[in-house]
């Protein structure tokens, strides 16, 4: 499903007005209409308070206050006054009061003495999708005032308070219960920290037409089952061998920091690569190798440093002596290995040597055109080497807020409040496809972009990364285009983390079991 911006939800709504003639007092009738079904039919409740605001999102609220005091004892409350009413909304103000639904125009002082406790529950109709900026006056103090209230509350199209999309630059929301959204979904419905004041999302479907809902000029979509369907096919030759079924080389682990790259391996192999080789030091080798019974081992000969890299270190001459080396090795195991798809920073640590394997890989992944999967470490380095070295065609970067804010040279709070705009920001900048990890995870190219719908804070344990990473590289590695590779696998991966959370009834696990579920959550594609 589509995801869209205010701005994009103002043109569909415009385009079906103007050009498909739907008056808009009928796109809100039916938008009324599809919240007070839902109330209906979902929730006990025998009086309701509906707040509405002067816009068209009141007038939902009208629309609905009308439809349920059918059925229901219904109070209206109004925020603004109401010569402010827009037209649409004045009609079905007019409707309610006609049918002698109460209303109350609300002030500062009435609100002191406003008791929502004889209400059931609320429905929020107040601010809507062309909200912007910062709750202010008495918005602010009736916002406050339903979240006071501990009552359950149905938002509008969007809880009031919330942007539809933008940074998110209050805490002044309504916290919903559920909210109907009209059409599509919203940025800011389906990304944190603006979902967590949605609760449970619905989308209504009020007669926008189909082809302005999937329009190509809306770039922005959920990973959901319509994407999976249209992007997953599990492999059906049966003709194939371990060789034409994908090679993944993973590239770290080294010594003390082993178990990185053997999760990434192991989650490779879940995922169903049909090679993975893994390259490390000599004594991480050692450490790795039979461990995993079904992956090749080789080293690099190095002897790691444990001075930190720095910037200042990639102009010396020791330094581009020792690239040189490590390229020359590189090289000619890539050459042997052939590698469909390369991994290449968990568990390498950020030592001067780990520092000399990134750029001598960068170099001869660009030189042999090895598709790349930047992550751990790597990402520290693509950070400090940024505008020394060229990373590889094909290259999909995952980092988390902190390495993305340490790489885009901003903050980790600027970041969350807009989650979207500094991924793709992020994505043009590095000319990479950008994995920004996360609840409701983000991919995109800075053009195309795509939020994930599975996972939980389970996912939040050591490893989960790097497990992360190898089902991305193995589905990389079998030829899948590397937006929709990164894609499935942010899927798959929290998938698997549902899974066992769901099977065991706990909100804890380990890297581990993330693997042992995936081949569960590839069941249920």
């Amino acid at each position: 499903m589509k995801v869209v911006t205010a701005q994009q939800m103002q043109h569909i709504d415009r385009v079906t007005i103007e050009q498909y003639g739907i008056p808009g007092e009928v796109l809100m009738a039916m938008a009324g209409k599809s919240v007070a079904d839902y109330v209906l039919t979902n929730i006990n409740a025998s009086s309701i308070a509906v707040f509405c605001g002067v816009g068209n999102n009141g007038g939902d609220g009208y629309v609905v206050a009308y439809l349920l005091s059918q059925h229901i004892h219904v109070e209206v409350f109004i925020a603004g006054a109401i010569e402010k009413l827009t037209p649409s909304s004045r009609l079905y103000y007019d409707v309610c009061r006609n049918a002698q639904v109460p209303m109350t125009v609300l002030s500062q002082e009435l609100l002191t003495t406003l008791d929502l406790h004889r209400f059931d529950i609320v429905i929020d109709a107040l601010t809507g999708t062309g909200f912007s900026g910062q709750p202010k006056g008495l918005l602010q103090q009736v916002i406050n005032l339903i979240n006071e209230s501990g009552k359950k509350v149905i938002a509008i199209d969007m809880p009031s308070g919330l942007p539809a999309d933008g940074a998110i630059e209050s805490e002044t929301i309504v916290k919903a219960h559920a909210t109907i959204t009209m059409g599509l979904p919203k940025i800011n419905l389906v990304t944190y920290h603006g979902k967590f004041f949605a609760g449970n999302l619905i989308v209504a479907n009020i007669g926008f037409p189909k082809n302005l809902c999937q329009a190509k000029d809306i770039f922005r979509q959920l990973i959901d089952r319509e994407f999976i369907a249209s992007n997953y096919r599990p492999q059906k030759n049966y003709d194939a061998h371990k060789g034409t079924n994908g090679h993944l080389l993973c590239i770290g682990g080294f010594d003390g920091m082993e178990g990185a790259i053997m999760l990434c391996a192991d989650a490779a192999f879940a995922q169903g690569i049909g090679l993975v080789t893994i390259a490390t030091t000599p004594g991480a080798r050692g450490t790795i190798a039979g461990k995993i019974k079904e992956a090749i081992t080789r080293h690099i000969n190095i002897e790691l440093d444990a001075t930190q890299f720095l910037p200042n270190v990639f102009d010396t001459s020791m330094f581009a002596s020792q690239v040189e080396m490590i390229a020359q090795q590189l090289e000619n195991i890539i050459q042997q290995v052939r590698p469909t798809a390369c991994v290449i920073g968990p568990g390498m640590g950020r030592s001067v040597t780990a520092a000399a394997v990134f750029a001598a890989y960068c170099r001869c992944a660009v030189k042999m055109d090895v598709p790349t999967i930047i992550d751990g470490d790597g990402l520290y380095f693509v950070a400090l080497l940024k505008g020394k070295i060229k990373l590889p065609q094909v290259c999909i970067i995952t980092p988390h807020f902190k390495e993305a804010a340490r790489i885009a040279g901003n903050n980790v709070d600027d970041i969350k409040k807009n989650r979207v705009y500094h991924a793709e920001a992020l994505a043009s900048e590095c000319g990479c496809i950008t994995v920004l990890k996360g609840p409701c995870s983000i991919v995109t190219d800075g053009t195309n972009t795509a939020i994930n719908t599975t996972g939980n804070p389970a996912l939040a344990t050591g490893g989960s990364g790097d497990v992360l990473t190898g089902i991305i590289g193995s589905l990389l590695a079998k030829d899948i285009p590397p937006f929709v590779a990164a894609s499935l696998g942010v899927y798959i991966h929290g998938k698997a983390a549902d899974t066992y959370c769901q099977k065991n009834r706990v909100q804890v696990m380990r890297a581990g079991d993330i693997i042992q579920h995936i081949r569960d959550a590839l069941l249920e594609l």
